[in-house]
């Protein structure tokens, strides 16, 4: 590695980097964070093995470097900074490289608010050597001053110092996030360099804070939710800090410094699901009394503690051991502290009192997510359910990847994760961007959603389908979803640039156009409107409209799409009111038949190996579509043309619930973007059961919900999952509680972008 000399900042207003020569390699010093939650037992095995010749120690707090080792006469004197030197993170980071040369391992330690903290720094190169798994790279830095007074003189000489950083990295400004912030002390840019390096292993701009411009010179939308990147591209961060200079010959000058990081290998740990802020607690039993006896006992040693004490992450994990997966009977508390979890506790007694929930088993759910059902599922009807198009929303889920980091990892490496989720559009900084998306993007989203939350469920909590249904187009997510397409990534460009979506039966509705036979210069003023009717009161009336279609039949209500006017005269001919969905689709109507071999053409994929050996060998998932009765046969020819079928038929989701649960379904899971299935599910199961006392309880039940903490969302799932004694993993629940657990860290294979 070519480590640059100590930098020396100048008092010109010309800028110094920490390169030199342009054609030598650029600075590669690796960053571990120094904190016992980011730093996981492997690495700080590894940094314990420097010896007290190999550390360097450089304190924020006094600005003088004090190497624990002592140089002897046969060793170069360590240079002592001046003043100035003191306030420069730069030239700090010129002296590190001297030490970092000689093969030693530079901690810097600075205080965070009141929080002690250290960064390690050596060779990137040693790093890797020593199978250290860096959080990030230092690529590159310089610095300059500016003088105060002088018009546009400091954002030009800001523009400056940045570029000779970025110049010195050999990055290019268009693959780089810049940031800036004020700090006036040696302890306030270390800080900002944590709060940087933070960001990227965490992938997110969310710990960027402080007196901040952040902006993204390549074109995509800032957000502060998860960091975004193309595929197999390393995010770099210009890091631009601001210090006003008290040096006496200075008083007219500020500093520049900028800080060119790109990622690591190592991931953040991610967040706990449950702490002293987000109680879940399960508890399991053979009997309803022995329930309400361990009731009575948590409530007890709440009762023993001060009023407003925390429920400790002890006492979490006390129950956590405690718990008996095999057990018949299982309740779950959920709540926000320890005083709304005595009233839970309470609430839950109160219900196990209840004839109905004990004997009869109605389930008993509160607001907060405590719930219990005396007479479980279990797991032998668990269908997925894939919701259709138009379930996304702004900022959906914005926070998830800070729990499942490794996760949101894997799904960065099969394919494009920004891409996926249509992020430029669902995390724009407007949030009516997303409330814009055509038919295409909508429905990428959509499945980009379902394909995230099937890998959280399946892989992270091991839940295991035993059917799998989708709601329009949620047939097609739930075929890339559930491992059965070979590249279901492929599908975003497809969709993307589908004469289908964009131009035949959205957009220009060509489709429309010539199934009603209209020359090019006359309009088509298309809508679709939910109405609560009974589906033959509107059949009745649609030879008079030919213009307007009975589209979806959805429980209770329906939903008629084409021609406004006509859609409109409809309704009032049948006397009830409609609401508009003001969405531009003609899926589910006459005219979309006109491009059914399109559609089944588009649908024909290749299936994964895996996926037909398991249909050879019964496959375990039965995939049950709308278009047919009996499954669907596991091969790319019959998967696309149940696919077609669905899309450009007349959908009657009531008729699919009811012939999945004649099939054995009965606990169904939402798999997606909010809640559009769930409600209607309940609604469709209690009308059939009120029908006919031959037909089994079900229950559904959502992972996401718009407008709700999307955490919260999945453990209300989670609980109620646990409540039907659904097998499931708790690994991701128990394991930050355990005091001697390693922290919940992931490392990059060989090959990451760096």
């Amino acid at each position: 590695m070519n480590l640059a000399p100590p930098l020396a900042t100048t008092h010109s207003g010309q800028v110094e980097t920490s390169i030199a020569d342009k054609s030598a390699k650029p600075l590669r010093i690796a960053v571990l964070l120094g904190d016992a939650v980011n730093l996981d037992s492997h690495s700080a095995q590894v940094l314990g093995t420097f010896t007290e010749r190999e550390r360097v120690q450089i304190c924020a707090a006094n600005a003088i470097q004090s190497a624990v080792h002592r140089p002897t006469a046969h060793e170069p004197k360590v240079h002592e900074p001046s003043v100035h030197e003191q306030r420069s993170l730069t030239a700090l980071l010129g002296q590190a490289t001297t030490a970092i040369e000689q093969g030693k391992l530079v901690e810097l330690k600075f205080n965070d608010g009141n929080l002690p903290q250290s960064l390690y720094l050596l060779d990137g190169l040693h790093a890797a050597k020593l199978r250290l798994h860096a959080h990030a790279f230092i690529a590159g830095f310089a610095a300059g001053n500016e003088t105060t007074g002088v018009v546009n003189a400091g954002v030009a000489n800001a523009a400056a110092v940045a570029n000779a950083a970025l110049v010195a990295a050999k990055r290019s400004p268009a693959q780089t996030v810049q940031h800036q912030t004020v700090a006036n002390t040696l302890n306030e840019a270390l800080v900002a360099l944590r709060q940087g390096v933070t960001a990227l292993a965490a992938r997110t701009q969310a710990p960027l804070h402080g007196a901040t411009d952040i902006k993204q010179t390549n074109g995509t939308n800032h957000q502060t939710g998860y960091w975004f990147s193309d595929q197999h591209q390393a995010r770099v961060l210009c890091l631009n800090l601001v210090a006003k200079t008290s040096h006496q010959a200075d008083e007219s000058r500020n500093l520049n410094q900028s800080l060119v990081l790109s990622q690591g290998t190592q991931l953040a740990a991610p967040k706990a699901l449950v702490d002293e802020n987000r109680l879940f607690i399960p508890i399991s039993s053979d009997s309803i009394n022995e329930l309400k006896a361990k009731l009575f006992q948590l409530l007890s040693s709440l009762d023993i503690g001060a009023p407003d004490t925390s429920f400790t992450l002890h006492q979490l994990a006390f129950w956590f051991e405690r718990y008996d997966a095999n057990a018949p009977l299982a309740l779950v508390l959920m709540a926000a502290s320890s005083d709304d979890l005595k009233l839970e506790a309470k609430a839950m007694l109160t219900a196990l009192e209840n004839d109905a929930v004990c004997h009869h088993g109605q389930p008993f759910k509160t607001p907060a997510g405590s719930c219990f059902t005396a007479k479980p599922l279990g797991d032998t009807g668990l269908t997925f359910v894939y919701p259709g198009v138009g379930t996304v929303y702004a900022n959906m889920f914005n926070n998830l990847h800070e729990y499942f980091p490794a996760l949101y990892h894997q799904l960065e490496r099969e394919g494009d994760l920004s891409a996926m989720l249509q992020s430029p559009q669902i995390y724009a900084a407007d949030v009516k961007t997303a409330a814009g998306m055509n038919l295409s993007q909508q429905a990428i989203s959509g499945v980009g959603a379902s394909y995230l939350f099937t890998k959280l469920l399946t892989q992270v909590f091991n839940i295991k389908p035993k059917m799998a249904l989708g709601y329009s187009m949620g047939e097609a997510a739930m075929w890339a979803s559930l491992d059965v397409w070979q590249t279901p990534h492929a599908m975003i460009n497809a969709t993307e640039n589908s004469d289908i979506f964009n131009h035949a039966i959205s957009g220009e509705l060509t489709a429309v156009r010539r199934a009603w036979q209209l020359a090019d210069d006359e309009a088509i003023v298309w809508n679709s409107f939910v109405v609560r009717a009974d589906s033959n009161e509107i059949k009745a009336l649609l030879p008079a409209f030919p213009r307007a279609y009975l589209a979806i039949t959805q429980g209770d209500t329906c939903v008629i799409a084409g021609c406004e006017t006509s859609c409109k005269a409809l309704l009032a001919k049948l006397g009830k009111r409609g609401i508009a969905a003001n969405r531009v689709t003609a899926m589910h109507t006459a005219p979309a038949m006109l491009v059914h071999g399109q559609v089944q053409d588009f649908y024909t994929q290749a299936l994964k190996p895996e996926a037909l050996k398991a249909a050879a060998q019964d496959l375990p998932i039965r995939f049950i579509s709308a278009a047919q009765t009996a499954p669907v046969t596991v091969d790319s020819h019959s998967i696309g043309r149940a696919i077609a079928d669905t899309f450009c038929s007349p959908l009657d989701f009531s008729t699919l619930i009811q012939n999945a649960t004649e099939q054995g379904a009965r606990l169904f899971v939402e798999v997606g973007a909010d809640r559009q299935t769930s409600t209607l599910i309940d609604k469709i199961s209690h009308a059939h059961s009120s029908q006919s006392t031959a037909n089994a309880a079900t229950a559904a039940i959502a992972c996401n919900a718009k407008g709700a903490d999307a955490i919260t969302s999945l453990l209300k799932c989670l609980a109620q999952l646990i409540s039907h004694r659904v097998p499931l993993s708790l690994a991701p629940l128990i394991q930050p509680l355990s005091a001697n657990a390693a922290p919940l860290s992931s490392v990059l294979p060989k090959g990451e972008p760096q």
